[in-house]
């Protein structure tokens, strides 16, 4: 992973005051308002080997608090090869993005995406041009797809300067990344391809063999960490969505030599299209299902999808039918 400066983020302060001068806290609040730094509570169906990924998780959203950010960790989904992974949330309530938001400098009510060249190769071979296409190819689907027909989805060009700051947290740090990114560079991040080590992290042991890649959902909270729904149709509202993608498959220095990543790959390898389909169906709501039934959002992966399937319309068309209003 190339090391990247962290943009200025001279409108984070006011983003933060935004959000405390518009946010509309839930009348029933599911984590209530602290005194100190703001408390986040798990999901009580949490699994148990999911614990430490939760405390984690509590910790980072109270450093993002404690350095001005209206935003937190709401979520996060895992797609694996061979056994599935149990994701997390942090909350019981739903999320879903706000059109017109102006905390994530929203371009009115299309959704922004884009791809991080810095980490687009692939130990297996794979060019940042062959991996940026294939997930331009995902999001132009999901863009097509008929329940989505009421939403622009917009690529935004790589300016060079950091966009994620979940790897900062679990990863990179300040030595390597030099500071956190500017979360608002697009609406979703499709972070490009890390070191196993950082799936490791955030997966637990062995999570770095296993992970394929993950979405990370954050939700826009006050200073005292209530989740905020400023559109009053009851669900949290989303800030931002990171996706990564593990380069430890066809690395021949380690054991997944043998799954490596490719282009229109059948198994063992890894369709890197199949893959950003599914992730970036979680930056655009859905969460897992099945199987069965079988579908492009099955938590374990399944082999070469490119389309979506009934039961991924029927969840998006759910998601998305009233767009843009509430």
């Amino acid at each position: 992973m190339k090391p990247r400066h962290a943009a200025p983020l001279p409108t984070l302060a006011a983003l933060a005051l935004l959000g405390l001068a518009t946010a509309c806290e839930p009348s029933k609040p599911t984590t209530p308002p602290g005194t100190g730094s703001p408390s986040f509570s798990a999901t009580k169906s949490q699994p148990d080997d999911s614990a430490a990924l939760v405390a984690r998780v509590q910790q980072v959203n109270q450093q993002l608090a404690a350095q001005g950010y209206n935003v937190a960790i709401e979520g996060i989904d895992f797609l694996t090869i061979g056994n599935g992974r149990p994701g997390i949330r942090i909350h019981q309530e739903g999320f879903r993005w706000v059109p017109n938001d102006p905390r994530r400098d929203a371009d009115g009510t299309n959704i922004t995406y884009l791809f991080d060249q810095s980490n687009g190769v692939t130990a297996s071979g794979l060019s940042a041009g062959q991996t940026e296409a294939a997930v331009d190819a995902a999001l132009a689907t999901w863009a097509g797809d008929r329940a989505l027909k009421k939403v622009t989805i917009i690529k935004r060009a790589d300016s060079g300067a950091d966009p994620t700051i979940f790897d900062f947290f679990f990863f990179c740090g300040a030595s390597r990344c030099g500071g956190l990114g500017n979360p608002f560079l697009a609406d979703i991040v499709d972070a490009g391809f890390y070191p196993r080590a950082f799936f490791d992290a955030v997966g637990g042991p062995g999570g770095g063999r296993g992970i394929l890649a993950f979405s990370v959902t954050f939700i826009f909270v006050t200073a005292s960490g209530v989740p905020t729904d400023i559109n009053g149709d009851n669900y949290l509202d989303t800030a931002l969505n990171e996706v990564y993608f593990n380069n430890t498959f066809g690395d021949p220095a380690n054991d997944r030599v043998g799954n490596p990543w490719g282009i229109d790959v059948a198994l063992p390898g890894i369709d890197v299209q199949t893959v950003a389909l599914h992730e970036n169906g979680h930056s655009l709501g859905l969460g897992h299902f099945g199987p069965p039934p079988t579908a492009v959002m099955n938590p374990v992966y399944g082999g070469i999808r490119h389309s979506p399937l009934p039961a991924d319309d029927a969840g998006m068309n759910a998601l998305w039918r009233s767009w843009p209003n509430p």
